[in-house]
């Protein structure tokens, strides 16, 4: 759980230098928008300079409409929610069993539950190691919520009005991905995001070597489910070099090992 007193699966991210952070700026958004289209009209073009720094491969990746399969013995997810309560504060939940989505009473009834300032978020974003559950009713608190975070497994489940229009949120570490709109065509999707055998060997040295620094850029339009989700990968440069000519990149001075960052992969998810 989160929170200046909490504990739990949610933890405080090591502050990193604040310079280093920043939010996504048009940097990423010209960076982001070349591909994705299938669940929001956008026309802006990739700048060409960037050619030179990536190389593009494919993801490992998995749509599903099928029900969530069963969890293992020793389930637990950390989940959060807005609060009905007046400032739209959040509820920091400890599950030790599934909850249907966005059934609020039901998971103040099963879960262990606390009420979380909006003012107490940690400015860098979350730590999260295990199994992290987001119901989202405005995109705009999403974004105040895990924007910059460390997550490595996410499920999205969204509880507000659609249509949604296009946002990108950054995050890392990203190892698997759920998102979940009971209203879209595609209401249930998952997938993952690692290394697989196929991928080109520049990718491949990247991914196994420890100072890679892997940033996931997510479009929240997914969240109308109009067509399948797809995710691909590109490999740069050095992210120094990188952010040198993208300033706005949301990634800090060093990653979360401490190692000087030396590799930078980049997984878009639309």
């Amino acid at each position: 759980m989160i929170g200046a007193a909490a504990s739990g699966s949610a933890h405080q991210r090591p502050p990193p230098d604040a310079s280093s952070i920043s939010l996504l700026g048009e940097d990423v958004a010209c960076l982001v928008t070349m591909a994705m289209a299938p669940n929001t009209a956008c026309s802006a073009l990739l700048p060409w300079p960037l050619w030179l720094f990536f190389l593009l491969a494919a993801v490992t990746q998995t749509t599903s409409p099928a029900p969530t399969p069963e969890l293992p013995v020793g389930f637990n997810t950390t989940l959060l929610f807005t609060s009905a309560a007046p400032g739209l504060n959040l509820r920091n939940c400890s599950c030790s069993a599934p909850v249907r989505d966005c059934d609020e009473a039901l998971a103040n009834s099963l879960c262990r539950c606390r009420t979380v300032l909006r003012s107490s978020l940690p400015p860098a974003g979350l730590w999260v190691s295990e199994q992290l559950t987001v119901w989202v009713k405005e995109v705009l608190l999403l974004e105040e919520l895990l924007n910059r975070s460390v997550v490595h497994h996410l499920q999205l489940s969204f509880c507000g009005i659609q249509p949604v229009d296009s946002r990108i949120l950054a995050l890392l570490g990203v190892r698997t991905l759920r998102i979940t709109a009971p209203e879209a065509p595609y209401s249930r999707q998952e997938i993952t995001i690692a290394p697989s055998a196929g991928l080109s060997a520049e990718i491949e040295t990247a991914s196994s070597n420890a100072s890679t620094f892997h940033l996931t850029l997510l479009d929240v339009a997914l969240f109308n489910g109009l067509s399948a989700m797809k995710a691909y990968t590109v490999v740069g440069p050095a992210a120094d070099t990188l952010s040198q000519h993208f300033p706005h990149l949301p990634f800090p001075d060093t990653p979360p090992s401490g190692e000087p960052r030396q590799n930078l992969l980049l997984t878009f998810v639309y």
